[in-house]
């Protein structure tokens, strides 16, 4: 006599195809939400990348066609905030969009910064679509040399 536990073990599964969604065909509602997800994870904007050396930190955001008069960039504490408008791009007179994946419209970023800074001496500058951001690090934020006693006894 087989237990219950070996039983189940001799079971054979469906096989799916692992490119397919799921086993079960997928609902059209559950399509159209998943695709608004989907939208709502890429609005992110602007990406951005932090880094460190010995004695800043530099914050890259990538912000192509941004209009630097509306931009405005504060330092309050350990966040750094961002914001600004993202223009509609260029008129279509008589035209029609076919697919437009890139949005318009003002946006606002906050990013905790992983270290004290000195946010009275943060810099910024502008190339090729690419914000960099550069935030001086506090005396007590800095890595410093300790010094090892020798003890006899």
């Amino acid at each position: 006599m087989t237990g219950r536990g070996e039983a189940m073990t001799n079971i054979q599964r469906p096989q799916r195809d692992p490119r397919e969604g799921s086993f079960w065909p997928e609902s059209e509602t559950r399509r159209q939400v998943r695709s608004r997800q989907a939208r709502r994870a890429t609005r992110v904007f602007p990406s951005i990348i932090v880094s460190a050396t010995e004695d800043r930190l530099l914050v890259r955001a990538e912000m192509p066609g941004i209009d630097l008069e509306q931009l405005e960039i504060s330092v309050s504490g350990d966040v750094l905030s961002i914001q600004g408008v993202r223009p509609t791009g260029q008129g279509l007179e008589g035209g029609w969009y076919h697919r437009r994946e890139r949005e318009s419209g003002g946006f606002s970023r906050a990013v905790r910064l992983p270290a004290e800074v000195d946010g009275d001496k943060t810099e910024a500058s502008y190339e090729a679509g690419v914000l960099t951001v550069s935030v001086p690090l506090r005396q007590a934020a800095k890595p410093r040399q300790v010094p090892i006693r020798v003890v006899e006894g």
